[in-house]
């Protein structure tokens, strides 16, 4: 299914982990901007694809394979959440891109990653999902419905498919939070548009809708004036 506008972020960045993972540099490199910037944190020296990428190396590599457990874009940044051996193997890396081509990578440790989320943003809601997700993606269904509460626990006891992923931030009110996303479920994958409802720290709804427009008008028309 060929990405829309809004999902062509999620679209270029599985597309470089693809071809890293593939041990092709060279085409992992052409998503790269020539003047691309890299941030690494909470580690004694830069990663390995910081190294061969930003290197300008070419051709095909035996490399350390990333794993991707979840993307998350918030505007013009996609959120990967990966996993890979050695020091610090759950990270949160960040990829800003401008006109199709990513000009800044930030990576961090998972949780470090997730608390300048929640700092930058000024909400807790977006690390609260993706910890969640995360969760869903690994099989761990108790960690997944920890943040559910009331007809949003019903909602998510009821999801028993393999994965939600290329999830899109579409959009935060006061209480909601609106997403798509692509749920992966006996083979299939169907595009989701949710608005979960918050209390707190805990998701006490959350509604499916035909489409990302109607979600939003939803999580509009009940947010507080």
């Amino acid at each position: 299914m060929r990405a829309t506008a809004a999902q062509e972020p999620l679209a270029l960045i599985r597309r470089l982990y693809d071809a890293w993972n593939s041990g092709d540099v060279a085409a992992a490199a052409e998503v790269l901007a020539p003047d691309v910037r890299w941030d690494t944190f909470g580690a004694a020296k830069a990663s390995a694809m910081q190294q061969t990428l930003a290197g300008g190396s070419g051709g095909t590599w035996h490399l350390t394979a990333v794993s991707v457990d979840l993307l998350v874009a918030i505007e013009d940044h996609v959120l990967a959440f990966s996993r890979r051996s050695g020091a610090a193997p759950e990270r949160m890396e960040i990829w800003t891109l401008r006109d199709a081509r990513a000009v800044h990578y930030r990576g961090y440790p998972l949780d470090e990653g997730l608390a300048v989320l929640s700092e930058t943003t000024g909400s807790r809601k977006v690390a609260l999902v993706c910890r969640a997700l995360l969760a869903f993606n690994r099989g761990d269904k108790p960690g997944f419905l920890r943040i559910f509460t009331g007809e949003g626990r019903a909602f998510a006891q009821r999801l028993e498919g393999a994965r939600l992923d290329d999830v899109l931030v579409r959009g935060e009110t006061f209480e909601a939070l609106v997403l798509s996303a692509a749920y992966h479920h006996g083979g299939q994958v169907t595009p989701v548009d949710l608005v979960l409802t918050f209390a707190g720290e805990r998701v006490r709804r959350a509604d499916p809708h035909a489409t990302p427009e109607a979600a939003l008008e939803a999580a509009a028309r009940w947010s507080p004036a």
